[in-house]
């Protein structure tokens, strides 16, 4: 049986993680029992020549979290669990929408990159923003449960727009209670003290570079040049991209948003309200972070993250019930 709404009558929508979610043993479970993954993880090692069973399963979460490592392997564990639900289970979504690197996870799932095009540009992203982050002294900071106006007052005392030594921009807006501040190690070291002292919870994220702000602009013009090496093709059901938060689905308008993604905003909380009306939404990826946190904004939907058979386990009682 394959999961289409139109049959079960059950909509779905998937979401893909990305960087900050890895972890060493990273779908270990699914790799140990599903020769899908596993097939998975020896094109991804062909392609690449990287050993992504050592990566994944046996590296440290200091040689995870660089971002040359990371944004590959995320994606690799993805598009396998992606794979088993899809060819294995016939789950087909009804809408996409990945986090920054989730985002070209969402595009392979359904359609719009080939699996080898999709590892190539992630691999060269991932090189290019390895080579500026190590110019620069940047990270991310979370923040929880504090006002975003409030948050911004905060920021534009340490921001100096004109220049790329103190920046400080509220970068990902996660969901209603969780934004996240990108920018310079000083910069952000002042804004925790502040948001603290205000009663707020600020946390610095496990990166290691300030993403989705202007320090990542050069990097994304050097990368939009292989964008144009890979062929992009329609996706088959609509994505909910990052930079505006709006339901994509040609090559021209996937292009678009990844050209402008690398040093955008990510409008993670505004994409979700595209998510509301799903009866299921399914987290892929190594992590749960993003169920979780659309658990708390939605506790009555039925919100499901898969990193194991278990997982697999519920998610089929669920859907054939």
């Amino acid at each position: 049986m394959r999961y289409i709404s139109g049959e079960n009558k059950k909509k779905i929508g998937i979401l893909f993680p990305g960087q900050g979610t890895q972890y060493v043993g990273m779908g270990k479970d699914l790799y140990d029992h599903e020769r899908i993954v596993q097939e998975i993880f020896e094109e991804a090692s062909l392609c690449l020549d990287i050993n992504f069973v050592q990566l994944c399963f046996a590296s440290s979460e200091k040689i995870l979290k660089e971002t040359i490592n990371s944004q590959t392997a995320i994606f690799v564990v993805s598009a396998a669990i992606y794979k088993l639900l899809n060819e294995k289970y016939g789950i087909v979504p009804d809408l996409v929408a990945g986090h920054s690197l989730g985002e070209y996870s969402a595009i392979h799932a359904v359609g719009g990159l080939n699996f080898p095009d999709t590892l190539y540009l992630l691999n060269k992203r991932a090189a290019i923003m390895d080579k500026y982050i190590k110019e620069q002294n940047g990270t991310m900071l979370a923040v929880l449960g504090f006002a975003e106006e409030k948050l911004r007052i905060i920021c534009a005392q340490y921001d100096q727009p004109e220049n790329n030594e103190h920046v400080a921009e509220i970068a990902n807006y996660n969901s209603s209670s969780q934004l996240v501040v990108s920018g310079t190690v000083e910069e952000l070291g002042h804004i925790k003290s502040d948001v603290e002292i205000m009663r707020g919870k600020a946390i610095m994220l496990p990166v290691e570079g300030a993403f989705h702000s202007r320090l990542l602009r050069e990097a994304e013009t050097l990368f939009s040049k292989y964008l144009v090496k890979v062929d992009f093709k329609p996706l088959t059901v609509p994505l909910v991209n990052n930079i505006m938060a709006q339901k994509i689905q040609t090559p021209v308008e996937i292009k678009l948003s990844l050209v402008r993604q690398t040093s955008s905003h990510i409008y993670w909380w505004q994409s979700m309200q595209f998510f509301q009306d799903m009866d299921i939404i399914i987290e892929v990826g190594p992590n749960d972070k993003f169920a979780k946190m659309l658990r708390r904004e939605w506790p009555d939907k039925k919100i499901f993250s898969i990193n194991s058979t278990q997982d697999i386990i519920q998610l089929m009682d669920e859907l054939n019930s």
